[in-house]
């Protein structure tokens, strides 16, 4: 079964912008993309940079310190210098809560 954990309410994370957040010892970025919302670990594959603060484009976050671009959809590395994927948590929004689905092991 997987459970699901309360981040952060709706209204939190206006269309186009994403915000971090602590998830036990998990740092999450939530993104808010067209009313839909994708969760990814805060961490560029690259160097273990936080990825808040990066540019949104639509699904893709920048890495702010060298460039790397991914698909918040899938985790996957779409530039350089990142080629692994990003952690990605599965996301539901249940009354006006946006909850993401960690792994029993986190």
């Amino acid at each position: 079964m997987t459970d699901y954990v309360r981040v952060c309410e709706v209204g939190e994370i206006r269309n186009g912008r994403h915000r971090a957040f602590d998830v036990g010892d998990v740092s999450v970025l939530i993104l808010n993309v067209n009313r839909t919302f994708h969760a990814v670990r805060n961490q560029c594959t690259h160097l273990d940079y936080p990825l808040e603060g990066g540019r949104q484009l639509g699904c893709e976050i920048i890495c702010r310190k060298h460039g790397a671009r991914f698909d918040t959809k899938s985790g996957r590395a779409l530039g350089g210098p990142a080629v692994n994927p990003l952690t990605i948590y599965d996301v539901r929004v249940q009354e006006g809560w946006v909850e993401i689905a960690l792994p029993s092991a986190q």
